[in-house]
């Protein structure tokens, strides 16, 4: 092959790859987090748990339903669908309950809507997604705040035995930990602070004693039942179907 073509011929495969992706449809979908907002009123930069977001399904998918679009606004929570193509969006009326909010939130909320509402252009680089009226932008990095401190070693408070109950979530799905007797691993699915694990597998060594058996099995179902994550600082709570919590705590090194 001619040496000379080889880097047209690269160029032409990343733009074919990128172009593909762009019309699958499915570039923008999942959970963003909203990290700034530009409008006629300024610039407003957003962190933490009470950050707004915004979350898709279907980006692209051409059917009479469009794509599902909904989120948090940072007081209410809103809904609607959408038409998306490779770059253009159009979103149908945002439904959002009726929370009562202070002023200034339900005011920041307001020109967060007016951007979702009015955007008409979308461009997705790497993990970050922003939306654009022409006028107005909202900048979103990919992933639920929640779900990004949800990424690391916890221990279960209150456990019984000289062992503790453990659980690591990895940033690719991973779920694993200890159960005081076993070792276990599974997969995890997190949407802003719902939250779902399992099956999980574990090894099969017989424990101690009847009560630290019942514990781990316990455990291990409870796990897979969970249904939605908080996180307070160190703390993280895993609640399950049945409202049971189980109360974690990041190792001491």
């Amino acid at each position: 092959m001619n040496r000379t073509r080889l880097p047209l011929l690269l160029s032409l495969s990343g733009l074919l790859t990128s172009t593909a992706l762009a019309q699958s449809g499915q570039i923008a979908d999942g959970t963003w987090t909203l990290r700034e907002l530009r409008d006629a009123s300024g610039s407003t930069r957003f962190g933490g748990l009470d950050a707004p977001t915004l979350r898709l399904l279907g980006t692209g998918i051409s059917t009479a339903e469009g794509t599902q679009v909904s989120g948090f606004a940072g007081c209410n929570t809103f809904k609607t669908t959408g038409v998306f193509t490779a770059l253009t969006l159009k979103l149908r009326p945002i439904a959002t309950t009726r929370r009562a909010c202070p002023e200034p939130q339900l005011a920041l909320e307001q020109r967060y809507l007016n951007v979702l509402q009015g955007a008409r252009v979308y461009r997705r680089q790497g993990q970050t997604l922003t939306l654009t009226t022409g006028q107005a932008q909202a900048i979103y990095v990919y992933g639920s705040e929640a779900g990004r401190r949800l990424v690391t070693t916890w221990r279960l408070v209150g456990f019984q035995g000289d062992t503790p109950l453990t659980v690591t979530f990895s940033a690719d799905g991973q779920i694993s930990g200890s159960g005081g007797c076993n070792t276990f691993r599974g997969r995890y699915n997190v949407d802003d602070q719902a939250l779902s694990v399992g099956p999980l597998v574990s090894t099969r060594r017989a424990c101690s004693s009847p009560e630290l058996q019942a514990q781990e099995q316990r455990f291990l179902q409870d796990l897979q039942q969970v249904t939605r994550l908080e996180v307070t600082g160190a703390l993280l709570t895993l609640v399950t179907r049945d409202g049971r919590r189980l109360q974690f705590a990041r190792p001491v090194n």
